[in-house]
């Protein structure tokens, strides 16, 4: 009965680490339908602009020529920079909001977050490691 209950014991754990593994391998990526590098393009637009003349300003005119044309490509209604450390482009289309921030506990890696229908609230779509 001992050798039964343990041999039970003994599968059931098994199932339920095989469980935990298919749930963590099947977890997707983020996507916004563009390319990594696409991706990766939009981060360090959105970075540049936080690096140049715009960063004196807070909302700041989707034709601007000052704005990238990898921002402008976007089609953007709206585009927001705050502190030096956040820069916000809404869209019309999906997704409708691009957002580039450091997180408060680590410093170093710069984050583009999606949002907009279809999307939990600001997923992370990459990490750019920039000073």
């Amino acid at each position: 009965m001992i050798r039964i209950r343990q041999t039970l014991l003994l599968v059931g754990s098994l199932v339920a680490v095989f469980g935990i593994l298919v749930a963590c391998s099947s977890t997707k990526r983020v996507s916004d339908g563009r390319t990594i590098h696409e991706e990766r393009s939009i981060a360090e637009a959105c970075l540049s602009m936080l690096h140049s003349s715009l960063t004196n300003e807070m909302d700041i005119q989707p034709d601007d020529p000052r704005v990238p044309e990898v921002i402008r490509s976007l089609h953007p209604v709206h585009i927001e920079l705050a502190g030096g450390s956040d820069a916000v482009v809404s869209c019309s289309g999906k997704p409708a909001e691009y957002y580039l921030s450091r997180r408060p506990h680590d410093a170093k890696p710069w984050v583009l977050y999606v949002a907009g229908p279809g999307y939990n609230g600001h997923e992370e779509l990459l990490r750019l490691d920039h000073d």
